[in-house]
């Protein structure tokens, strides 16, 4: 154990004496090709589960919040989504305040009307 701790802490040295490795630059690159994964709009999803649902589950997937119509409470988990009739939970508002949704996944919303909310600068 004690011969692993110290293999380890030479790694550990070694790695901390990088000031910047060259490729570090394309880290950028890739958050963004993983944000436009996760933008990616799934048209079959839209059928099977309807736009409302498809849509709360792009956005939740990507750091957003949502409210639906005659609920006060904004619903933040994936995992915790509402279930039910599908036509049952339309969005009232969404607040995108340091999410990664990009307009590339905005056909999620369609044509409904929502509140959007967030730092609007920041939609790529």
């Amino acid at each position: 154990c004690t011969d692993q701790m110290m293999l380890f802490g030479k790694i550990s040295q070694q790695l901390c004496g990088f000031k910047k490795l060259p490729w570090s630059c394309d880290c950028r690159h890739f958050w963004g090709w993983l944000n436009a994964v996760f933008n990616k709009v799934d048209y079959e999803r839209i059928r099977d589960v309807g736009p409302d649902r498809a849509a709360s589950e792009w956005l939740l997937r990507c750091g957003a919040i949502v409210r639906y119509h005659g609920q006060e409470r904004w619903h933040k988990d994936y995992n915790h989504l509402p279930t039910g009739p599908l036509d049952k939970y339309k969005i009232q508002a969404i607040d995108a305040t340091d999410s990664c949704i990009m307009n590339i996944g905005f056909d999620y919303l369609g044509n409904c009307p929502v509140l959007l909310m967030g730092n609007g600068g920041d939609l790529q």
